[in-house]
């Protein structure tokens, strides 16, 4: 189990999943839609380390919006999201997570190497990050 957060903070739509499953989303997403959440999200934190079992392709649609038809040039990302994974984890982040969220708009922040802080208003400076590659790879399984 585990907790699914929406926030709306400073104009930023905000999606905290923690180790969410597919239902999880499923139910969090019935739940928007009912209440009226403002959707799709322009933060939004990927589930269990960027884990492929956790998300599909319909729940990234809802989320944070469908396929482009081609990647964004950097810069003109749409949405930026993060994955909290160990730099020692050699299995997440998922490649196949990254491609579909680039697929869709994302910046891309893991933990592996730094962690991830998104702020405003404040007064405090910060190393500026970078978007994770796009994996051209498949991993075996």
């Amino acid at each position: 189990m585990s907790v699914v957060q929406y926030a709306t903070l400073c104009g930023d739509k905000i999606l905290l999943t923690g180790d969410a499953g597919r239902d999880g989303l499923l139910e969090a997403a019935q739940y928007a839609v009912n209440h009226g959440l403002a959707i799709p999200v322009n933060k939004f934190q990927a589930p269990h380390h960027g884990g492929r079992h956790n998300l599909s392709s319909e729940l990234l649609d809802f989320w944070v919006g469908p396929k482009l038809p081609q990647l964004l040039p950097k810069g003109q990302e749409k949405f930026e999201s993060a994955i909290s994974a160990a730099g020692e984890d050699k299995v997440h982040p998922r490649k196949v997570v990254l491609r579909a969220l680039r697929h869709r708009g994302a910046f891309v922040l893991t933990t592996e190497d730094l962690p991830v802080i998104w702020q405003r208003n404040s007064s405090r400076t910060w190393s500026v990050a970078e978007n994770i590659p796009y994996p051209d790879e498949q991993e075996e399984e």
